[in-house]
């Protein structure tokens, strides 16, 4: 102690001698510091926290130097909840049309490690497809830029870890599907008379059409009808249609619309009693995808199978594709084609209810199942044409007994069709029906086809013995073409036909005559040639005009020209290079033509037959060897060309004879050459 007083009392004798003063301060006070770091997970803070670092900053530079930290207090973080997930059975319907898993996610914050309901933040649907490893994950979408009013997007890819869920990782393909719900609309639509499929009614009947406005317009747009009804023998204010609630269960996977429509003759809004009634349904929401879609692997086609409206056209070409179903696709505003598709062999779009544009089926090797729609009570409209092309495996057309193409069919090299089922949809074409190059088809499946504007040609199916198939067709505006068919032999099945464009009959081998033309009674044209047994023309007891020519040629084995009793008028008749013609019987009643050519019919004789006969702008008989005698007792005028030659039999002064008395153009118009000069006439 006293050491320690005698230092003190030196140091004051210090300070109060004739030094400066020192300042105690200086020596004694240090700024204590403090700083704060993050603290990472481990021993001192088990989920991470900070570290609050303390000391005196002895170089008074203002800041804790690591040297200067004294000690560490840990503010530790409390334990965060867990993501946790779990996992339930999802339906059939509209967030996986085949069903599957809806996957739920969020935070455990209360800690029991579970999730609960009110924790689910996020549910993810991982839906069962119909190919084999690729998953499908369908989220939803809030309304915004991408969707406006919503919908949901799809992912698509290989499950590459094997663990039954898609990862970010895996998708290879997103689709967006917008809901664009819509007011539906409906209307009662007047079909005139003799209208398929009110054909054989002369008062025509109403066709019941609804769909969603999709475009706004307030008007129901064919694009956009999705059921169709029919009724026959009523106008449409007769029917009454009324809009309900339609819940959501089989008829609309998401709910929607139901129609009623009803006959209601007293106007009361009630329906009649025992009256028409039926039902259309059309659901709500429509899934909208923007754009056209090609469809190029299975991955492109999973990711697809949410979507209902296609906004543009589908192409389905992906060769290792086996079977290709979108069991929820309802409208293809432009056209699909399914092309080129070497392994496919099933190929099912079952609600599919309108299509924009053509559908093509071509070229896929082993295609043996097609399904495009459903039933014939819910029809699928294709605002153009139907092909069906090269499908050498196909076995029937019935997947197809809801198409209505507005435009054309054309059926091609379908190999294994023999009995193709029946299309009932099919009752008018404003374009062409077109059945070529089939090796098996026995008969074709157009039983309810009534009229077609374009042509029918039917060429080159090698096992079609009839025109079994067309037994109500009645008018084709077109050509009706029956060409080179092997075993074609018996046409009765056309024996409502009407009208006829044209009717050209061509290199069928086995056709040895022109029977079943019952009620044929106008024909643009007829042409007929190079059928090798073909033995007689005619049997078309209601035939009264042919506007242009009937023309005959190469028939090796043709006799005769018969039974045309009501036949008048013909522009023009042709008979050219037939073996052994001897009778044109059938021509008995025109009076009238354009032109009259007889050549190369070696045992023709006389042109007799043509007994009414009377008028004519050219006349040219030419190689016809046994030809002895005109016989046109009542032909009175020829008016442009006379041309008689080389009819070795024929005398010459016939010839010049008839022409002084009915040929009234330019000299320079008749041509008498090769006949026989020797030969004398009384």
């Amino acid at each position: 102690m006293r050491r320690m007083w005698g230092t003190w009392g030196a140091l004051l004798a210090l300070l109060t001698g004739g030094c400066d003063a020192i300042d105690l301060s200086e020596l004694t006070q240090r700024d204590a510091k403090t700083r704060v770091r993050p603290e990472p997970p481990g021993e001192h803070c088990e989920f991470g926290g900070d570290a609050v670092e303390s000391g005196l900053d002895r170089d008074r530079d203002g800041e804790l130097d690591d040297a200067e930290v004294t000690s560490t207090d840990y503010v530790c973080d409390a334990a965060l909840p867990q993501v946790l997930t779990r996992a339930r059975t999802e339906p059939h319907g509209a967030n996986c049309t085949l069903g599957g898993r809806a996957v739920q996610s969020g935070l455990d914050q209360d800690g029991n490690g579970q999730l609960d309901d009110a924790e689910v933040s996020a549910t993810d649907y991982v839906c069962a497809t119909s190919v084999a490893n690729v998953l499908l994950r369908v989220r939803p979408v809030t309304p915004g830029a991408r969707c406006t009013m919503g919908g949901q997007v799809s992912h698509a890819g290989h499950d590459a870890n094997g663990n039954g869920l898609l990862e970010d990782e895996e998708i290879a393909q997103e689709v967006y599907a917008c809901d664009e719900p819509a007011p539906v609309l409906s209307r009662a639509r007047s079909l005139p008379a003799f209208t398929a499929p009110c054909d054989g009614n002369d008062s025509g009947g109403v066709a019941v059409e609804a769909g969603l406005d999709l475009d706004g317009d307030t008007a129901l747009a064919m694009s956009e009808v999705e059921a169709t009804q029919y009724v026959c023998d009523l106008e449409p204010a007769d029917l009454k249609l009324r809009h309900q609630a339609e819940a959501a269960g089989p008829n609309c996977a998401r709910g929607g619309t139901r129609v009623d429509a009803f006959q209601d003759l007293d106007h009361d809004g009630q329906p009649d009693r025992d009256g028409f009634a039926t039902t259309l349904y059309v659901c709500q929401a429509a899934r909208v995808h923007d754009g056209d879609f090609v469809v190029s692997s299975p991955v492109d086609l999973v990711a697809l199978e949410g979507v209902t409206h296609l906004r543009g056209g589908l192409t389905l070409s992906a060769p290792t594709l086996t079977d290709a179903s979108l069991p929820a696709l309802a409208v293809i505003q432009k056209g699909f084609t399914a092309r080129g598709n070497s392994s496919l062999r099933r190929l099912s779009l079952p609600a599919l209810r309108f299509v924009g544009g053509d559908v093509t089926v071509s070229a896929n090797a082993r295609l043996d199942s097609l399904m495009l729609g459903t039933a014939t009570a819910f029809p699928l409209w294709v605002e153009r044409s139907l092909f069906v092309e090269d499908n050498p495996m196909l076995p029937t057309l019935n997947g197809l007994a809801a198409v209505q193409p507005r435009d054309s069919v054309i059926l091609r090299a379908n190999n294994a069709l023999v009995e193709p089922g029946l299309l009932p949809g099919i009752t008018q074409l404003l374009g062409s029906l077109i059945i070529e190059d089939h090796l098996r088809m026995e008969q074709m499946p157009f039983y309810r086809l009534v009229r077609v504007h374009g042509d029918v040609r039917i060429t080159n199916n090698a096992a079609l013995a009839s025109t079994f198939g067309l037994d109500e067709l009645t008018s084709v505006d077109g050509v009706l073409e029956l060409r080179e068919n092997a075993v074609l032999e018996l046409l009765k099945p056309l024996g409502k036909l009407s009208s006829v464009g044209e009717l050209d009959i061509i290199g069928n081998p086995r056709l040895t005559d022109t029977t079943g033309f019952d009620r044929l009674s106008y024909a643009g044209r007829v042409f007929i040639q190079g059928n090798p047994q073909l033995e007689s023309v005619g049997d078309m007891p209601s035939l009264e005009q042919i506007t242009q020519d009937i023309t005959l040629k190469y028939n090796a084995k043709l006799q005769r020209v018969h039974r045309l009793p009501l036949l008048r008028s013909a522009g023009a008749v042709v008979a050219v290079g037939n073996t052994v013609l001897t009778s044109l019987e059938g021509f008995h009643r025109l009076t009238r033509m354009g032109s009259l050519q007889v050549l190369g019919n070696p045992a023709l004789k006389s042109l007799g037959d043509l007994t009414s006969l009377r008028e004519l702008e050219t006349l040219s008989v030419q190689g016809n060897t046994a030809l002895m005698d005109f016989g046109l007792t009542e032909l009175a005028r020829v008016t442009l060309d006379f041309a008689v030659v080389d009819n070795p039999k024929l005398p010459t002064c016939r010839a010049t004879a008839l022409a002084a008395s009915v040929f009234q153009g330019d000299p320079w118009g008749v041509n008498i050459d090769q006949n026989d000069d020797a030969a004398t006439c009384p």
